[in-house]
């Protein structure tokens, strides 16, 4: 399933744009003199672009949701100095892609992956503990596990929402967490092992169905019951596993979200946990403000309300030194 054209070649008015992207947001709406439309965000890997459906709305409406991969049939137009999609047919797409495929629709993250990639492994050398060592080494023989750990966004529409970014945001938290126990203590190898696999349900939670969704599993049970899952499978690959490392860790990984609102069925009650569970929280609210500051900006300083974190967001302008 190949993409012909990208969101950055659509540079001119009345040009057929028959091609396919991934939904960002979907809203029906009514004009001043009650005509219903719709207004659709949709997203390839270089950009976003708005479409609007004038026709055939009650029709259409209904055949796609957020995040879907869709095929549409559009010609371009100009509004406000900005390119458009008016869009005559709209159809998900259901096969599923793999994750070449997916490098079509989704962005990279700013850091490359390689280089993140030899950051993981520089962090799982620091371990000093043979039985951490050894389950991370277990990890790495799972070629359908890593390659989804390396591959994968950290989730579908909060922080990180881009190719790699589930990657990126485990060594983030490993980095500024390992850094944080020379200030706070704690045990570095908990840290850097609870950082590194405190996400890992999210390689099962989601699928690659028509872009990146909710598998039925991660409906079900959600990426922490799913990490505990994966991690009791790589522990029973290694012998005489010390069970006070293995209960911490599973700690860290049910703990994480911090309180059982945030989907977290015990709050974290050890240092180590502690640290992951803040240092999370501030990585994920951080990225998820950056990237809504990309496509949501109401004029150069403000960004439009984010729903999730209730609030607009005042961007810094650049150049400020205080004086």
């Amino acid at each position: 399933m190949k993409k012909h054209i990208f969101v950055k070649d659509i540079k001119k008015e009345h040009m057929d744009i028959n091609d396919l992207f991934i939904v960002t947001k979907k809203g029906v709406f009514s004009t001043k003199n009650n005509t219903k439309y719709m207004s659709i965000g949709l997203r390839d890997t270089s950009g976003v672009i708005e479409g609007k459906i004038w026709e055939r709305v009650d029709e259409l409406q209904d055949l796609f949701d957020k995040n879907d991969l869709v095929y549409v049939k559009s010609k371009s137009r100009f509004y406000q100095e900005k390119p458009q999609l008016n869009i005559s047919d709209i159809r998900k797409v259901d096969e599923v892609l793999t994750l070449d495929e997916m490098k079509a629709f989704l962005p990279e993250g700013q850091r490359n992956n390689d280089v993140v990639r030899e950051e993981f492994i520089g962090l799982v050398d620091s371990i000093e503990s043979p039985y951490i060592r050894s389950l991370f080494s277990a990890f790495r023989e799972q070629s359908s596990l890593i390659d989804k750990y390396f591959a994968y966004p950290a989730s579908i529409g909060v922080h990180h929402v881009y190719l790699g970014g589930l990657l990126e945001h485990s060594v983030a938290v490993a980095q500024m967490a390992k850094e944080a126990v020379r200030f706070t203590g704690g045990n570095q190898d908990i840290v850097i092992a609870g950082s590194l696999l405190h996400d890992i349900g999210k390689i099962d939670e989601m699928d690659i169905k028509g872009g990146f969704r909710y598998s039925d599993r991660g409906r079900l049970l959600g990426h922490i019951t799913l990490g505990i899952i994966i991690f009791e499978e790589l522990v029973g690959k290694i012998n005489d596993f010390p069970l006070q490392i293995n209960d911490i860790l599973k700690h860290i990984i049910i703990s994480h979200h911090g309180v059982e609102e945030w989907g977290s069925p015990r709050k974290p009650m050890c240092i180590e946990a502690l640290i992951i569970h803040y240092i999370d929280n501030l990585d994920a609210k951080v990225m998820g403000v950056r990237e809504h500051m990309k496509e949501n900006m109401e004029d150069d300083l403000w960004t439009t309300y984010h729903r999730l974190y209730e609030s607009r967001f005042y961007k810094l302008p650049e150049g400020i030194h205080g004086d």
